[in-house]
């Protein structure tokens, strides 16, 4: 249970630190062209690979809050021992570039779906879906292509809230589109 606290608490502080510096960098007055074209929404079709446990393929849709702050949906699936779904609203902060390289740090939380073991009287195990809540956190590199779309790579932690939710991680590339906006 000690564990579940700290996560959860590791989790929330990050994120209000995230929400607490983006709300500094939105106070700064920006120019007037930047402000009468809103900022791209992106969306980001992305294969997988990890610890048993992990999203294989999925998506995300990032909702810029400011230059440096997006707010990004993501939802994944995995085919394990039950075709498993998951849902992060996660929190994505702009690291400076890297040349063309874009990285960039990431923290959320979440819900997942897991099996937990079910003893049968005959003596076998059966799986259940349960659901857990999850925080995660990572970050990762987007490489503009034009400007429309890019390359990006993920890299995440992910830690199921609950006595049988697991730990996990996962690595991601994906194409990233930018729709509408600057």
């Amino acid at each position: 249970m000690e564990k579940i606290r700290t996560s959860f608490s590791t989790a929330i502080t990050t994120l209000a630190m995230m929400a607490f510096v983006t709300g500094s960098a939105t106070a700064q007055t920006q120019s007037t062209d930047d402000a009468a074209a809103p900022a791209p929404v992106t969306i980001t079709p992305f294969v997988a690979l990890g610890s048993p446990y992990s999203s294989r393929i999925g998506g995300a849709i990032a909702f810029p809050l400011n230059k440096e702050t997006s707010l990004e949906a993501e939802f994944g699936y995995r085919r394990q021992e039950l075709n498993a779904v998951s849902a992060h609203l996660s929190l994505i902060r702009d690291l400076p570039p890297l040349g063309r390289v874009k990285p960039y740090l990431a923290a959320g939380i979440g819900l997942e779906e897991y099996g937990a073991p079910l003893p049968q009287p005959n003596g076998t195990v059966a799986t259940i879906g349960k659901i857990a809540l999850s925080v995660n956190a990572g970050g990762g590199v987007n490489v503009p292509v034009d400007e429309t779309w890019g390359l990006r790579a993920d890299a995440r932690w992910f830690n199921g809230l609950g006595d049988q939710a697991g730990e996990h991680w996962r690595l991601f590339n994906g194409v990233t589109v930018k729709t509408g906006g600057r």
